[in-house]
């Protein structure tokens, strides 16, 4: 049990070294693959370095063994096949904190434990999750802990205390095992790695949102217009006009 905390702990890096290896090995085809883990699944998707343009690709889930928590052999070997095949050089791993306290539940505790079966399984160090030279990070993508920090009534003292615990609710109902035990199942694995380039490549995925718009606003423009030659409708610019040519 042990060993395998310290394992992960070896493995775990600051996001800023994930993306900092993407940087250096773009060129050799390398990927980063995010990873979304749930109670049955995992959520995978793989993406190049933003600055070609790629969109982030969603694979097919890894699914866990019948009882919905054993990494079994098919599920691991899948695993092991992915990285090889698209050159896997670091994993950016979702972090399911509370929305409403900032605290690691049950859904962070799953986090830890399929990661640490992923690297205690995994027998060759060099193709694999445990490699030295394939760092793992963890990625709060709805960043709750700096919101509570920028928050004072989100702020918890010393003591435990917090300001926003004296508040009453409005629901007539409250299921905790669906309010705290399952935080991951409002995140989208693609909105992962969407999030994690917006914070390390800003420039590159400002001008991609830019292009995008400016591509939105294009298709918006086209009107459709009877062809006077083939009769069919033909899509047209607004900006550069239509002129009906007579025969």
């Amino acid at each position: 049990m042990h060993n395998k905390f310290y394992a992960l702990m070896k493995q775990l890096s600051k996001p800023s070294k994930v993306a900092s290896t993407l940087d250096w090995k773009k060129f050799n085809g390398s990927t980063l693959l995010s990873l979304n883990i749930h109670k049955n699944r995992i959520g995978v998707a793989v993406a190049s370095h933003p600055s070609f343009g790629e969109e982030c690709q969603e694979l097919e889930p890894l699914r866990f063994a019948d009882d919905h928590m054993t990494i079994d052999t098919h599920c691991l070997t899948r695993f092991q096949r992915i990285v090889e095949d698209y050159k896997v050089c670091g994993f950016v791993v979702s972090w399911p904190l509370q929305h409403d306290t900032g605290r690691m539940g049950a859904a962070c505790g799953r986090v830890l434990y399929a990661l640490e079966e992923l690297i205690d399984k995994s027998s060759d160090g060099s193709t694999t999750m445990s490699a030295v030279n394939r760092p793992l990070c963890l990625w709060d993508s709805d960043h709750i802990v700096p919101k509570q920090r920028a928050d004072p009534k989100l702020q918890v003292d010393g003591f435990g205390r917090c300001a926003s615990y004296c508040k009453t609710s409005g629901e007539t109902e409250y299921i905790a095992s669906k309010a705290q035990y399952h935080e991951d199942e409002n995140t989208v694995v693609l909105r992962v790695w969407e999030d994690f380039c917006k914070e390390h490549w800003p420039d590159i995925y400002k001008k991609k949102h830019q292009y995008q718009g400016a591509a939105a606003e294009e298709a918006e423009e086209r009107i459709e217009k009877p062809s006077l030659v083939s009769g069919r409708a033909a899509y047209v610019p607004k900006k550069k006009g239509w002129v009906q040519m007579a025969r």
